[in-house]
Parts: structure tokens; sequence; C-alpha cells
């Protein structure tokens, strides 16, 4: 159950395991509810502490790569992702040490470089960045399209519908109901509902993941300034803009839909199934004053695109794969956590190995299990 970027491939590579496998998502993959909806993505190995993510967003872009070649369809944009660091820079100095450790290739910039390769960029207030050059973006909404036909290309079954999970009278899950009623019976059942996940797994998931809004912007560079749309993606942890430790980022050109702007602060508690998806003036009021200070060249651009879209949090923003701890044959995963979409074809790779094993998740990736 779910065709976002977590569920879509974990149904991929199980039906390539040769399993039979049935893809249910209830308005379609990356519709406008769903956290992998949207244009575009953020795909980077930085990662700071975390670097058990670097071999997995390694392992995605190699799928994501092969993806775009067997179906013939452009899914990425690697234009590079730069960090704009502040003294210390503690999350990008880790993420050297993980590029390093990982033969993953990098520039480290002083002021000085920024200001002759991004002239555009306002770096008076940045000392240093990080620029992660075969990073970049991901075409969000287009990869799951892509991956649910692959998955019918390949023999599985896709269908539109709501569906719960369908459990004995021991907790057992036999399968999914479906919204008229109809039963999917199934060996192996897999929920990988993005936020709706702590709604029909209250027990388990309720306290332990959390679904907020984030509201992200577009602007329309003003005649002269498209240089703009040739930046590479970027983002930072932007205490000296605001004075908090508030984290910024930007796909400058994403589809031709402007420039894409976001604060990966999270927001408050949201409905993503009755939530009205109207953008907060305040958030775009504190979005037109860091574009101003960062981008002079935007200043004052119009708003060309805005959308409301959630985050399923989990707590260290650790993404879940694992076993229902009531239901054998019932895999739980989700927790997108704001970084999930790139993570998608190796986090699939991992949960239908496991799945197909009947094993566990590696221990070299216990933080994405579900601890008591």
């Amino acid at each position: 159950m779910g065709a976002g970027a977590l569920g879509g491939w974990t149904a991929l590579h199980l039906v390539r395991l040769g399993w039979g496998v049935t893809l249910v998502d209830a308005w379609g993959p990356g519709n406008g509810r769903a956290s992998s909806g949207g244009e575009t993505r953020v795909i980077r190995r930085s990662y700071g502490h975390r670097d058990h993510y670097v071999p997995l967003v390694t392992r995605a872009l190699d799928l994501w790569t092969e993806l775009e070649a067997e179906a013939g369809v452009r899914l990425m944009d690697r234009r590079g992702v730069l960090w704009l660091a502040s003294d210390p820079g503690e999350f990008e100095r880790s993420s050297i040490d993980a590029f390093r450790a990982g033969g993953v290739p990098f520039e480290e910039l002083n002021r000085a470089e920024l200001e002759a390769r991004f002239p555009s960029i306002c770096v008076a207030d940045v000392p240093w960045a990080v620029f992660e050059p075969d990073a970049g973006a991901l075409l969000a909404r287009r990869g799951c399209e892509v991956v649910w036909r692959a998955v019918e290309r390949t023999g599985g079954r896709t269908l539109r519908s709501t569906a719960y999970p369908d459990l004995d009278s021991n907790g057992d899950c036999r399968g999914v109901r479906l919204a008229d009623g109809t039963v999917l019976d199934a060996e192996v059942t897999v929920f990988a509902a993005g936020p709706w996940m702590p709604e029909l797994f209250p027990n388990v998931l309720g306290r332990r993941l959390e679904v907020t809004r984030q509201d992200v912007f577009s602007f329309g560079p003003p005649p002269g300034a498209e240089a703009h749309l040739s930046l590479p993606v970027w983002a930072e942890h932007a205490a000296q803009v605001f004075g908090d430790d508030s984290f910024w980022y930007g796909i400058p050109d994403g589809l031709s839909r402007g420039f894409k702007l976001g604060e990966d602060t999270h927001g408050g508690p949201w409905d993503p199934t009755h939530g009205d998806r109207v953008v907060d003036p305040a958030r775009l009021d504190r979005a037109r004053a860091y574009l101003a200070h960062r981008f002079p060249g935007l200043a004052g651009a119009p708003l060309i695109d805005a959308r409301v879209c959630q985050y399923t949090m989990r707590e260290r923003s650790e993404i879940l794969v694992d076993r229902h701890p009531g239901a054998a044959r019932l895999w739980l995963v989700g927790g997108g956590s704001g970084h999930g979409y790139k993570l998608g074809p190796a986090i699939g790779e991992v949960a239908a190995r496991a799945i197909a094993d009947d094993a566990e998740v590696p221990e070299a990736l216990a933080a994405l299990r579900l601890q008591p």
C-alpha cells in the first residue's frame, strides 16, 4: 500500500525478485497529497554524522540512473549541490569526513572562490562552502509515475484504491481490505503510506511518527536575472541570516517551474487528508526576506507557484523499515522525515530483500528498525 518513493520502489524490487505484487495507492503515483508529489527533490550524500546514509544514497543514485536509462525518461538533473557553511560548520565538516571515507567527490570553496564561481549568490557572510558535483535534483512526481509503470511492465499489478490492513482475530495480517470491501489476500503485506501511517497504525506508530507541514515557494527571476536558474542546488543552515538554526534549500530550475525555495524547519501538525493546502503568509514573508538576502538579484521577484507538502517525521529523522511487532506478515516502511524520496530506490531494495528472505534489516542499518 502506497506508491510513493518508498512503497513504489519496494514493490518494484519485489517484482524483480519474482514475487507477485499488487501496488495499491489511493490517488495514484505522485498525486498532490502525497509526500512524494511535487516536481523536484534534492539528492545529495551530505549527511553530517549520519554517515550510514552515504552508501544508501550512492546506491540510490545508481538505481535512479538505471531506471532513467531503462525508461528513456529524464529523472535527474545532476547540476551539483552547494552547501553554504557558517563557522565552524560541524554538519559540513562531518559530511566531508564521510565523503573522504566513501570516496565521494567534493570541492571545498573559500569565499573568494564562491564569489568568482557564483556571483549571483551574496556570500558576504559565508566563509566557505562544500560543493558535491555529482548530486543535484530528482524529478519527483515523474519518478513516481515511472516506477508505477515499471512495476506494471515487469509483471506487477497496480490499483487505485484506499486500503486498510485486513487483520484476523489473532492480529495477523491476511492482506488488505479495499474501499469497496474487496479483500486482497497476501502472503506478505507492506504498508508504505507516508503521512497516513500513524492513522493506520495508531498503537504502534501513533507516538513514533509525527506529520508536519512545510511550505515551498517558486519565484520567477525578472528579465536579466535568468542566470539564477543555472545555479546548482544549494542548502544552508542559516544562522548568519536569521540568527537561528533554520535550514534552507533551493532547486533553481525544476522543470522550468521557477526558482524553488524551501525552509526545512518543521511546521505544525498536519492532516494529510482533510487539510487545505494554502501556504502561510508569514512563511512567504520569511522566504522573501531570505531570498532578498542571499540572492539580491531576485529581491521582489514574483511568486509563481507555492504548495504545502508534509513530512512524516520519525525520531532523529530516521527512516523506518521493519515488521509490525504484532503481525509477522506485515511490514511497515515509512518515516521519510523529509529526505526519504532520494533514498527510495535503496530503501526499497533493503526492504524487499528482508521481506523476500524473511530476514531482519541488516545490522548496519539498525537505525531503520522499529525500536521498542
